[in-house]
């Protein structure tokens, strides 16, 4: 008999009677299924921001592993002109190929290095 009676003090209480109390109980249904829907919408958003993040953590490492290689590549290429323009044979076919071709620059001494011999004067100091 209590909680009857508990019960009949919250309706009067608050004056809910008949067709007010299911219109309350529809109304807090509709904001109850507003929420999860909400809840819902939330969790999908982190689950694609979740997507994004790997994907975009995905295109660094691959982005990376390109620079790499490029850098590597520039690297052996540059090597192998470098030994291109050091052999004296390759240079020697060069100046041959140049001689042969009137008004042009001799280009195998070009990038030659200048290896310093001496201490290097300005002019006119004594």
């Amino acid at each position: 008999m209590t909680g009857f009676w508990f019960h009949h003090f919250g309706l009067r209480r608050f004056n809910i009677k008949g067709r007010g109390l299911t219109t309350m109980r529809a109304r807090l249904a509709r904001t109850r299924r507003a929420n999860r829907r909400v809840i819902q919408s939330l969790k999908s958003s982190q689950v694609a921001a979740a997507e994004k993040e790997e994907q975009i953590r995905r295109v660094r490492e691959e982005m990376e592993l390109l620079f790499i290689t490029n850098v590597l590549d520039d690297v052996w290429v540059h090597d192998c002109l470098f030994e291109v323009e050091n052999d004296p044979l390759m240079r020697t076919a060069f100046q041959r190929i140049n001689y042969q071709i009137p008004g042009r620059r001799n280009t195998a001494n070009m990038n030659r290095i200048r290896t310093c011999t001496g201490r290097r004067r300005r002019p006119g100091l004594p």
